[in-house]
């Protein structure tokens, strides 16, 4: 008999950092997909999780209790005019990659954000890396542009594409101010997103 897989789609707790940090852990070590060089810390983990969701969502996928894969948002620049703007962020294990887990956890970010009204979503991707361009464009991600050796990483010069998604339906920033901090959008919502997402990962298997 098949024994069955469940999965979920949830926010981040503190408790998953080491089980992010174990995913995180190669891409850091052995390629050039992230431009961090130095091994974090579990804590330093959970402490970035804790300050990006005061304001953006941090979501994983729970496979019969363990953790697959993350994605999270972010502020682009510093500067108040970028608020609406956030930069995204999604690694999934080896071990996972083809079931349907950066389409599922996507699909809850980008719905979240849109509900908390920012406009503007960008992915900085290191060339080459086909999957993810690909994973964005069916998202309605354009390229802007590429800066040509962009960073130095692991004996090589490293492209970097840049990529847009401008948010259908983006409210009007004059009207509705700055993007809704995440702790006030309503459990509801954010529910809906996640369920949405969860029962598009278990239906891919």
């Amino acid at each position: 008999m098949k024994e069955t897989t469940q999965a979920a789609i949830r926010m981040a707790v503190a408790e998953d950092a080491a089980a992010i940090l174990a995913i995180y852990r190669p891409f850091i070590t052995d390629t050039a997909i992230t431009f961090v060089s130095t091994l974090p810390m579990v804590d330093d983990i959970a402490r970035k999780m804790a300050d990006i969701q005061t304001h953006y969502p941090y979501l994983v996928c729970d496979l019969d209790g363990q953790v697959v894969g993350f994605a999270y948002a972010n502020w682009v620049r510093p500067h108040e005019p970028y608020r609406w703007n956030a930069e995204l962020s999604i690694y999934v294990s080896p071990d996972h990659h083809g079931r349907g887990i950066a389409t599922a956890l996507y699909t809850a970010l980008l719905q979240i954000l849109k509900i908390q009204g920012f406009c503007n979503l960008y992915a900085v991707i290191t060339l080459p890396n086909d999957a993810s361009i690909a994973l964005h464009r069916r998202f309605g991600f354009k390229e802007l542009a590429v800066h040509e050796a962009d960073g130095y990483k692991l004996g090589a010069w490293r492209d970097v594409l840049w990529m847009q998604h401008r948010i259908e339906g983006a409210s009007d920033p004059g009207a509705h101010g700055f993007p809704t901090r995440l702790a006030k959008v309503r459990a509801n919502d954010i529910d809906t997103a996640l369920g949405i997402a969860t029962a598009l990962m278990n239906g891919a298997r």
